[in-house]
């Protein structure tokens, strides 16, 4: 082809070609554009300046949306409820210098923390120290509260765990299940994971701990809290703008339907009701996050990705108060718990009263919901680690994670910073778990607690096609305080339309 055309193309050029996705179709068009030009060997800095162009070409840009006319939304008029925690968010806050101290400090935080909501547990009152333990007579009652160190199976099948406090280990023996209660309690030591902490009951006997029972810190069982206000909440994440993947279009049409300018008379309803959007991270597709990353991006300047993000949030109608939360693709330190995005970085977005930056994780309270976001990067370490896990169903994983009220329970999964306190330890009973991460959406209610995975905006990634993973794009869950029901809005087609997930009663 390139002979037959007077050129050489060059080694380089040749392996580059071979790495796209329609290296024939490229070849031609480079030696379409090569016409005219005093050139003999073809180079790989051509092809790519050929590739520079068409993605220039291909970026649209987002226009300013006006609200339609004749739309009159009910929230408009309705004064927002707020009320942040800033004791729950690292922003300002990180006091880590990376010593061993901080890590010792770090596990002690998150075993004492832990410990104060396992003691208002009304079956784990007399929890007791491992230190204690030495002077206790064979077959005495008793419970301890520590962080596993380590499981492993013995020659016979049962169970042996290391369990850790503040003032030594404790060897915690799970027989395998030679009667009904030895059976059950074998079966949630499954669901065992390194690093977590909660408390378990038995007998002593010298040296181990005989177990009867496990007890997660969970959360009480309670009705879903009322909301006296005809009122919604809209749940995005993983938005991922300066991805090639990046759905534009239908994200443009989101922002047009809350702006009242597209959708049937019950879908306008719906978005006149929203009052409060929440972004749970990786808001953008970030810069050199994998290797070649640029290879997939259609704005390659960090900068940039943070303006059109800015674009996009300032079409949000004023009245709609949005909360933003980082991600692991966000241009904050990686290691969890993350701070806020930098105010240099959404410079468009500063000032604004509508508009709110958190943390990762956040908790807050939104019209009385008590309410934690967090982008979920976790759920990759405990879909891994417990059975029955995946990715198709994110509210099961996101449910561990609310029982074992830590949304890092896996010391080493993803990275962590050994903060002066364990700012991953859910201290509230949230009304609204709220996550995303994983490119699917998930819903469930558990002891009066919704759960929420908003899914993505972005496309399928080749990264997910080898994994068989397949996500579920530009799917908008919105929750109506009042009704206290689930409504999802897909904009993934040429005309929107609502579906009701079931969301369990757990």
């Amino acid at each position: 082809m390139f002979n037959d055309a007077g050129l050489v193309l060059s080694p380089d050029a040749l392996d580059f070609l071979k790495t796209r996705p329609d290296p024939v179709g490229l070849a031609q068009q480079a030696i379409e554009l090569s016409k005219g030009k005093d050139l003999f060997v073809m180079e790989k800095s051509f092809i790519e300046e050929i590739l520079k162009e068409d993605e220039d070409r291909k970026i649209p840009v987002p226009v300013e949306v006006k609200r339609a006319i004749d739309y009159n939304p009910a929230s408009k008029d309705a004064v927002p409820h707020i009320r942040f925690y800033d004791e729950n968010d690292v922003s300002g806050q990180s006091k880590c210098s990376g010593t061993i101290q901080d890590f010792v400090g770090y596990f002690r935080d998150r075993v004492a923390r832990t410990r104060k909501i396992l003691e208002a547990r009304s079956n784990s009152k007399g929890i007791v120290t491992t230190k204690a333990l030495k002077s206790f007579t064979r077959g005495r009652d008793m419970c301890l509260v520590g962080i596993v160190n380590s499981k492993r199976t013995t020659r016979k099948g049962d169970l042996l765990v290391e369990l850790e406090d503040e003032e030594g280990v404790a060897k915690v023996w799970i027989g395998k299940g030679r009667n009904q209660q030895e059976k059950r309690i074998f079966q949630k030591a499954q669901n065992l994971l390194n690093d977590e902490v909660l408390a378990v009951e038995g007998k002593w006997s010298d040296p181990f701990v005989i177990t009867t029972d496990l007890v997660w810190p969970d959360v009480p069982i309670r009705n879903p809290k009322e909301v006296d206000k005809d009122l919604s909440i809209a749940f995005v994440s993983d938005i991922h703008i300066g991805s090639k993947l990046f759905m534009e279009d239908e994200f443009n049409r989101f922002i047009q339907w809350i702006n009242g300018n597209t959708g049937s008379e019950r879908e306008k309803e719906l978005a006149g009701k929203v009052k409060y959007i929440l972004m749970a991270g990786d808001v953008v597709d970030g810069i050199g996050i994998y290797p070649s990353q640029e290879n997939e991006l259609s704005i390659k300047d960090i900068y940039e990705q943070y303006a059109r993000l800015a674009k996009h949030v300032l079409n949000i109608p004023e009245y709609i108060e949005v909360i933003i939360a980082p991600g692991n693709h966000d241009a904050v330190r990686r290691a969890e718990p993350q701070p806020r995005l930098p105010e240099e970085l959404v410079e468009q977005l500063n000032g604004i009263s509508n508009i709110h930056l958190v943390g990762n994780p956040s908790f807050f309270e939104i019209e009385g919901l008590k309410t934690y976001m967090y982008h979920g990067t976790s759920l990759d370490s405990v879909i891994a680690a417990l059975p029955g896990m995946g990715y198709s169903n994110p509210e099961k994983p996101m449910l561990e994670l609310l029982r074992r009220r830590n949304f890092s329970p896996i010391y080493g999964g993803n990275p962590i910073v050994p903060e002066h306190r364990d700012y991953m330890v859910m201290e509230h009973v949230p009304d609204i778990l709220h996550m995303g991460h994983v490119h699917k959406n998930g819903y469930d209610q558990y002891h009066g607690t919704l759960i929420i995975n908003s899914g993505t905006w972005q496309a399928q990634t080749d990264f997910q096609v080898k994994q068989g993973h397949v996500p579920s794009p530009c799917l908008l869950p919105i929750y109506n305080m009042r009704r206290r029901d689930v409504s999802v809005i897909n904009f993934g087609k040429e005309l929107i339309s609502e579906e009701k997930p079931e969301v369990n009663n757990s």
